[in-house]
């Protein structure tokens, strides 16, 4: 007798177990299962750019007054250029439309001179190079297209004036001669720029701006003591790339 109770609570507490794990298995697999979400984090509204900017450039050319100023001569028959600039630096935003932009480059500009006859050649190129530091204040509307509209002024470094002249020698070939110069000019000039374009987005971290730009140098190249007041502008581009952060 004793046996068979022993056998009947074994198979109740076998079944007993056997009911209460799948219990759990169907409680287990009546659980929900919760997907994390992958949240942007949010831009802080810097944008780092990098750009090129092709201008035609010239300049106003005057007689200084005083002991050393010379007649313009053949100089009033000087032509404008082309000159390529890069620049690179950050746009901060100071509210929902305007930036504040500084930046450090590199930015020339030229006149040429060119008198060619059968036995006379008297050609030159003159190039003033200086490192720029853009600075502007932008107002800017839209959001992955946007029209920018930007003042302020650009300080220059003064490096050197590349001169590149062409004349006959002795045999009546043309020979180009280079030299740089650094004396008689003031190391420190100062732009004033103007610049109309657009920012395109493509992405939250990437995209474009097209630009039309216009320079006017404020001071003179020159210092007190040389023939001329040299100052000059340029009308072009400014293209490039904008990383947003």
């Amino acid at each position: 007798m004793k046996n068979y109770l022993f056998l009947a609570f074994s198979i109740i507490g076998f079944f007993g177990n056997t009911q209460i794990i799948t219990n759990d298995t169907k409680k287990s697999e009546k659980e929900p299962v919760h997907e994390e979400k992958i949240i942007a984090k949010p831009k802080t509204g810097t944008e780092i750019y990098f750009g090129v900017s092709p201008a035609y450039t010239f300049r106003t050319l005057e007689i200084n007054d005083g002991l050393f100023g010379q007649p313009i001569a053949y100089r009033e028959n000087e032509t404008a250029k082309w000159t390529t600039g890069f620049s690179a630096g950050v746009r901060n935003k100071i509210n929902d439309f305007l930036k504040l932009e500084i930046g450090a480059g590199y930015s020339s500009n030229q006149e040429a001179y060119d008198f060619t006859e059968s036995d006379s050649v008297f050609r030159y190129i003159n190039t003033y190079r200086h490192i720029s530091f853009p600075l502007r204040i932008a107002y800017t509307y839209g959001d992955d297209i946007s029209f920018y509209g930007g003042i302020g002024i650009i300080p220059k470094a003064f490096l050197s004036m590349k001169r590149e002249e062409t004349v006959l020698d002795i045999n009546k070939k043309e020979e180009t001669i280079k030299t740089i110069e650094r004396d008689k000019f003031n190391m420190f000039l100062i732009d004033a720029v103007v610049t109309i374009g657009t920012q395109i987005k493509f992405s939250r971290n990437y995209g474009l701006f097209a630009m039309v730009e216009a320079r006017r140098q404020l001071n003179n190249n020159f210092n007190s003591q040389s023939s001329f007041v040299r100052k000059p502008y340029a009308l072009g581009f400014n293209i490039g790339i904008e990383v947003y952060l």
